[in-house]
């Protein structure tokens, strides 16, 4: 009743309900904005560096605003001011007093039928939400594409750690952050906004939303290079590459069904067939040996991790067979590039298991069938036995 009572207040000759639904609007898509904050804090230690200072500096303000407050006495009156209006005040409250009146004693079955409705906002209202979280997401990502700029693109510097946030954490955020960016644009532009006369503004800005994801994905391509650049290649290093050439051409997608009004069965179904196409195209490389001769060719200026190469099909075994001399090098190499190389399977190890591997691929591939011939095997086993 407070509540209602409180809506029904009059200010500015309008009701204090009216400007409190208006503030709910922002509501939404201000959470929505904080999720995209929290993403981008996690991938980007300098945004996450510039958050911590605003938030301390949002803190210290309001510390010296409620800092002297006694929280405990304000609780305390506010909770006694409740239970006196409920005491002292008595409101009937007419709904529930009818509910009353139809109890009984008596069980009884009663069977309801209820007319289930939907509220929506307004057009409007929807349009002055996504004005607004479209705003803010703008905003907030052209921070982190420009920290990204000065910091990923052209000043980026390595000095020996393992890249686990600026690559790891980041990459799948960033990915995650695109993702839901076109999700969001979807949503918006689902129905009758498509057709509402006063939307071009909306449209410039989430064109302006779209072109600064393809910016962040050129940001995650070149974080990706980075990191094989030192670290060398691997499957999911090479998968983030066919990712983001489905994202890019995902946001050309969504911008032509906001400029055009096309529908989302147009992007679905483009987004299919690229995704059909990028799979097909993939598969018809051999990323094992493309792996294993990237890797060992430059040992010099990458890491080579080699668990992951000892664990790489047969198919690769002639590009993963190194003669102990060639290892012990490496290894010379990896040891003054790399401190945390110790932690990992020594040539000697690596070697072993190598020789291993051979016998065994050996013994599989002379007592195959027909059946199970397939051509890079074939390749491999020529190259190692039959040289």
């Amino acid at each position: 009743m407070f509540f209602k009572k409180l809506s029904a207040t009059s200010f500015k000759g309008r009701n204090l309900g009216v400007y409190l639904k208006k503030i709910s609007i922002f509501l939404i898509p201000l959470l929505i904005v904080i999720v995209f904050i929290v993403i981008y804090r996690f991938s980007n230690p300098v945004f996450d560096k510039i958050m911590v200072r605003i938030g301390d500096a949002i803190y210290d303000f309001l510390v010296m605003i409620f800092g002297r407050f006694d929280w405990q006495v304000i609780l305390t009156f506010l909770l006694g001011l409740f239970f006196c209006a409920v005491i002292f005040l008595r409101t009937p409250y007419q709904w529930l007093i009818e509910r009353y009146k139809l109890k009984t004693d008596y069980f009884k079955r009663i069977k309801v039928r209820t007319k289930r409705s939907f509220s929506k906002l307004g057009l409007k209202n929807e349009y002055k939400a996504a004005i607004f979280l479209f705003l803010a997401l703008n905003l907030t990502l052209l921070v982190v594409n420009i920290i990204d700029i000065q910091w990923v693109w052209f000043n980026f510097e390595w000095n020996g750690q393992f890249l686990k946030q600026f690559v790891h954490n980041g990459t799948y955020l960033l990915i995650l952050s695109i993702l839901i960016s076109v999700a969001l644009v979807l949503y918006y532009f689902r129905g009758n906004l498509n057709f509402y006369k006063k939307n071009t503004f909306l449209k410039y800005l989430s064109y302006v939303w779209l072109l600064q994801n393809a910016v962040l994905a050129v940001s995650v391509a070149i974080r990706n290079f980075w990191y094989i650049y030192y670290f060398s290649l691997a499957y999911k290093r090479i998968g983030v590459y066919m990712f983001l050439v489905l994202t890019v051409y995902g946001l050309l997608t969504v911008f032509m069904k906001v400029k055009y009004s096309k529908s989302a069965f147009y992007v679905i179904r483009q987004n299919a067939y690229s995704l059909f196409i990028v799979l097909v195209l993939s598969s018809a490389f051999n990323w094992d040996c493309i792996i294993a001769k990237y890797n060992f060719s430059n040992y010099n200026r990458s890491f080579v991790h080699l668990n992951y190469l000892s664990k790489l099909s047969d198919k690769a075994l002639p590009y993963l067979d190194k003669p102990m001399d060639e290892l012990n090098k490496i290894d010379s190499v990896q040891k003054g590039k790399f401190p945390f190389h110790y932690m990992y399977m020594s040539s000697e190890d690596y070697f072993d298991r190598i020789e291993t591997r051979k016998q065994k691929f050996k013994t599989k591939w002379e007592n195959k069938n027909i059946l199970s011939w397939n051509y890079p095997e074939y390749k491999a086993y020529k190259e190692l036995f039959e040289k």
